[in-house]
């Protein structure tokens, strides 16, 4: 059984069409992302799932119960719905307490979830005080002070630094470890190529792929090679058949060939720097 079954999920607004009957499972203990670009409908289904939205078609299961009828669901699920708010005066911990005490969730929890989403040496420093990164953070920390079984993470990363995006990334990938089962919905490839386990991609409200990152890879033929000079790998392969370069910069050329991660790196001489080889899904033409 999957731990969540989308089912036929239509939503409209007036006579606009947002989700054309949409349909796909999230397995337990994966981290599924939710990609495609702006007006996709994304952000629209998240706000079903997490019962933003009221009114839509079709059915959501957790667990095998449709969430129409399930009343445990919010209990078992964390949401980080758009910016989260907070009260900037109060620190972290008085926050998370707060919250705690309204949802009689036990106290031991608080300190718990910071230190899961590394803010447990922030928790006495006000919210005024937070990055828009840490702010994220702590609406994760929010997400999980009920020991959610599953989180859903509207963007997590928009509008987020450099840092911001690593520090988030680790967040996610930490908590999928814990055993948390995550979706993200997102417009960014990297956070997708980086993140998640299985790729669910919409556009124009309609579900144009659903597939693991594995499945993916196995039938790519896109490679990523970065290397200290760009130059001398493409001159190690321009030549060579079954091999075509499609995009390079100073530090990366990116490749489509039928050959073997292993004949790749024979082809480049010894002398050339290479810091990386990657096989990476071919996914960017589903958004054209």
């Amino acid at each position: 059984m999957s731990l969540i079954e989308i089912k036929s999920v239509n939503k409209s607004f007036g006579s606009l069409e947002v989700l054309k009957n949409i349909s796909f499972n999230i397995e337990k203990n994966t981290i599924v992302g939710i990609l495609g670009p702006n007006g996709s409908g994304k952000s629209t289904l998240m706000r079903i799932i997490s019962g933003l939205i009221k009114t839509w078609k079709g059915d959501i299961c957790f667990y095998g119960d449709s969430i129409r009828l399930n009343n445990s669901y919010l209990h078992s699920t964390g949401f980080l719905i758009e910016d989260p708010a907070f009260y900037e005066h109060l620190t972290a911990i008085e926050n998370l307490n707060l919250l705690a005490r309204l949802s009689k969730t036990p106290a031991w929890r608080i300190n718990q979830a910071l230190k899961r989403v590394d803010l447990d040496k922030s928790l006495n420093k006000k919210v005024s005080q937070f990055s828009y990164g840490m702010k994220q953070r702590l609406g994760i920390a929010q997400a999980i002070l009920n020991d959610a079984d599953i989180l859903f993470l509207d963007e997590p990363n928009n509008g987020l630094d450099p840092n911001g995006m690593i520090q988030m990334n680790k967040t996610i990938t930490n908590l999928n470890k814990l055993g948390k089962t995550i979706c993200i919905s997102t417009h960014i490839l990297e956070d997708v190529k980086e993140l998640c386990s299985h790729i669910i991609i919409l556009k124009d409200g309609e579900l144009i792929l659903d597939n693991s990152i594995e499945n993916l890879l196995m039938n790519t033929k896109k490679y990523v090679i970065k290397s200290k000079n760009s130059k001398n790998v493409e001159s190690a392969l321009s030549k060579i058949k079954n091999l075509k370069i499609i995009e390079k910069t100073d530090k990366k050329i990116v490749i489509n060939s039928s050959l073997k991660i292993q004949e790749i790196i024979q082809l480049i001489p010894h002398d050339v720097d290479i810091f990386s080889i990657n096989k990476e899904p071919d996914i960017e033409n589903l958004f054209l």
